[in-house]
């Protein structure tokens, strides 16, 4: 998505979702209908990282909250690994693990069981959803934050053996 958007999309079990992403003030917010608003925020004092869309990666300066109940997330390092782009926490008693499967999608799970894969191209803002649950096993929360997280930290990551093979030039090193 492009630094500050706004994006209206239609997903297959949850209708019309809004999805606001504003770099600048690091903040993510899906709302819709029949989802529960998931806000992703930046603190101020945070150092910026151009390879985040929500600009770090450092889970002592991000803030997520679900209708307004926050939790804490727990964020993978982000270096050399897909699994290590991870992102994770705990909502209404479920455990939520957002970890990239390609170069291109990033799987949601819950509870250790697949909910769906999420894919956004950064630029369009174009995002596609394949949910691996019926809709009477999903849960309006699968997807605020499933497109949250997709929003805040992009989708996708390239694996150690492509960044070998092809360089790694556009690793974000620390």
């Amino acid at each position: 998505m492009h630094l500050a958007s706004t994006r209206i999309i239609d997903d297959a079990y949850y209708g019309e979702l809004k999805i606001c992403l504003s770099a600048e003030r690091g903040v993510v917010e899906v709302s819709g209908e029949q989802i529960p608003t998931v806000i992703i925020e930046r603190s101020s004092d945070a150092v910026l990282n151009k390879f985040v869309p929500i600009g770090t990666r450092e889970a002592a300066h991000l803030t997520v909250s679900v209708d307004g109940i926050e939790d804490d997330l727990r964020l993978g390092p982000g270096k050399l690994t897909r699994g290590s782009y991870r992102v994770e926490l705990t909502f209404a008693g479920a455990h939520y693990k957002f970890m990239p499967d390609s170069a291109d999608a990033t799987q949601l799970w819950r509870d250790g069981a697949k909910i769906a894969s999420f894919s956004l191209d950064d630029a369009d803002g174009t995002f596609v959803v394949h949910w691996q649950t019926g809709r009477d096993d999903s849960q309006p929360a699968d997807a605020a934050l499933g497109y949250a997280l997709s929003a805040a930290f992009r989708t996708g990551a390239t694996g150690i053996f492509s960044l070998l093979l092809n360089g790694s030039e556009n690793v974000p090193w620390h």
